[in-house]
């Protein structure tokens, strides 16, 4: 079973490659400042997660290690063998059963963790959009995605995420939802064989600092980057992000 994935590409055509994965709840224009960054240098990959904006919702249950199979088509159906994935919250889920492929060359897992708090809570979520939609999730979304401070300093900001969410289909959501319920990806860490970075938000409560500073630990070659954000620290602490990123990637060229 497979999606087709809905995807862009920027950038040289002869540049490495680098895909980037969006966090549950989002679409690629979540990456639209990444790519701006990352386009001189590389051609930029986005994609909707299954059941997100523009890729269809599964037809069968689904779990991460089926997103990261889409993504292995979409990247095989451009041509690309070999490629750099930068992934948040579940594109870092992705990310780090792509990690162990031989097709990665360079990973960046950002506010991500092998486990994803506890499977109720991911059911109980699932229910809920199934029942009421996506706004019966927005408020609670955005408080875990953004500190208290950045809320209320970038409104337009908060409100751009919001309405990309509130557009998730909310079977997709769901869907994706049941496949963080399943995921358990501690014991494939120390399989992850090429240079990681992990991109950590300090006021994160959906992936907290301590968690990711022991995947960092467990995956041989990484190191960490700790920001002052909560959960999308790509939006919330974009300059240092890009550079972390940037940088990164730079060094496995």
């Amino acid at each position: 079973m497979s999606v087709t994935l809905a995807h862009r590409v920027d950038g040289p055509g002869a540049a490495p490659v680098v895909v980037l994965g969006p966090s549950l709840g989002t679409t690629w224009e979540m990456w639209d400042e990444l790519t701006d960054v990352l386009v001189p240098r590389f051609r930029v990959v986005r994609y909707d997660t299954a059941g997100h904006g523009r890729s269809p919702v599964p037809s069968a249950p689904y779990d991460v290690a089926d997103l990261a199979d889409d993504v292995l088509a979409l990247v095989s159906s451009l041509d690309v063998d070999r490629f750099a994935f930068v992934g948040l919250s579940l594109g870092g889920a992705v990310g780090q059963t792509l990690g162990a492929s031989g097709r990665v060359t360079s990973l960046v897992l950002c506010c991500t963790v092998p486990v994803f708090g506890t499977a109720d809570a991911w059911h109980e979520r699932a229910a809920t959009v199934r029942a009421d939609g996506m706004g019966a999730v927005t408020e609670a979304s955005l408080g875990r995605w953004f500190t208290d401070s950045f809320r209320a300093s970038e409104p337009e900001q908060v409100a751009r995420f919001a309405a990309m969410l509130d557009g998730i289909d909310p079977q997709g959501y769901a869907a994706c939802c049941e496949a963080l319920a399943r995921l358990d990806a501690t014991d494939r860490l120390g399989a992850i064989d090429v240079p990681t970075r992990v991109i950590a938000g300090a006021h994160d409560p959906v992936c907290p600092p301590d968690q990711c500073r022991a995947m960092a630990a467990a995956i041989p070659a990484a190191d960490l980057v700790m920001l002052d954000a909560s959960h999308l620290a790509s939006a919330e602490q974009p300059g240092p992000f890009h550079a972390a990123v940037l940088e990164h990637l730079e060094k496995s060229l």
